[in-house]
């Protein structure tokens, strides 16, 4: 396979960084575009100098070779376009969250595995650059074993979904957090390398949007015998994504919006060891803001969402397992289904 022709399916907002990270990739054609709301289609083919455009997946399919159908719908319309794509033997990128049930789930990896097609799921966070060296770092063993992981999700009221009232996330089972919560999710189950449940969540309402029943979430999970926390919130003082590794030999902490990466390796308590380590995390920073400012130089800035596209590009042109799995998208779908039934009996309260 020398080159694929791709088919975005959807095209609200989500599309715009999926079309980017396409056109990146100079083994990738994008041929066309459908949406329900074929006005919305036929705009977006303009914009964006796509050949054709279509109403429905099944009208596409007819009209177009296509090599992948990548789905950027949202997700309460993931498992029907998949399976109709894999059906008709085409390969399917799935936006996050894969699916909103466990069922959904289990039937996008039965028809992948009865299609012999692959399909991947948009896991963008972990292809972010602080993300990427984290785990290199703790594959090295120079920090011992990942004990314990939180992750901060932050967006403030302006938030793109939060604050339209009429958005497709406000009826799903838990709100906008639904949409959101398999980013926590996958990060946790991939730094402590198990089934992640969710023992404890809590939620409340601080900000005046009166379509949301809640806008902030925290959640306790267990991996095994590892703990993680996450806390959610849709009313901050500005948007920010940090997460914090605890090691048996140091700490990691990660802002992955600002793409920076600090190490904070074991050390003693002394005046002087904390004189170093202020000079230590200084230096890192200064690292890192010039590795930033040469990559948007250079225009080589590949955001999560990049990569993500790309390593799935690769994997059907090699013929590899995709970067992030059905069967990952799986075991996601097990943990967010669950806390979005907790979210609504919570909220129900």
């Amino acid at each position: 396979m020398n080159k694929l022709n791709v088919a975005l399916v959807g095209c609200g907002y989500v599309t715009i960084g999926h079309f980017k990270a396409w056109r990146r990739i100079p083994q990738t054609n994008i041929v066309a575009v459908s949406d329900l709301n074929e006005n919305l289609a036929k705009s977006v083919a303009m914009d964006w100098r796509v050949p054709h455009y279509y109403k429905t997946l099944s009208e596409l399919v007819k009209g177009e070779r296509v090599d992948v159908v990548d789905i950027c719908t949202p997700p309460q319309a993931h498992t029907a376009l998949a399976i109709e794509a894999m059906t008709a033997g085409i390969n399917v990128l799935i936006e996050k969250p894969m699916a909103m049930t466990v069922n959904d789930a289990e039937k996008i990896v039965e028809s992948k595995k009865t299609s012999g097609v692959k399909a991947g799921v948009i896991h963008n966070w972990l292809f972010d650059l602080p993300v990427l060296k984290a785990r290199e770092i703790i594959k090295r063993g120079e920090l011992g074993e990942v004990l314990n992981a939180e992750i901060e999700a932050l967006n403030t009221k302006e938030d793109t979904m939060a604050a339209n009232e009429h958005h497709w996330s406000h009826q799903l089972p838990g709100g906008r957090f639904s949409e959101m919560l398999a980013h926590p999710i996958y990060l946790l189950r991939d730094f402590l390398q198990g089934e992640v449940k969710c023992k404890h969540i809590e939620v409340s309402k601080a900000g005046g949007y009166p379509w949301m029943k809640s806008d902030e979430l925290c959640a306790t999970f267990k991996v095994g015998r590892k703990l993680g926390r996450a806390y959610a919130s849709f009313i901050s003082s500005r948007d920010a994504i940090y997460v914090s590794l605890y090691c048996t030999r140091g700490i990691l902490k990660l802002d992955i919006i600002n793409s920076t990466l600090n190490v904070f390796p074991a050390r003693m308590t002394s005046r002087l060891s904390r004189g170093y380590d202020s000079l230590r995390q200084a230096s890192q920073l200064l690292k890192w803001t010039a590795i930033n400012a040469g990559k948007v130089a250079s225009k080589n800035w590949y955001s999560g969402h990049d990569m993500c596209i790309k390593l799935f590009a690769e994997s059907l042109l090699a013929n590899r397992t995709p970067p992030v799995t059905v069967e990952d998208g799986l075991e996601v779908t097990r943990t967010l289904e669950y806390m979005c039934k907790r979210i609504e009996e919570g909220e129900s309260v």
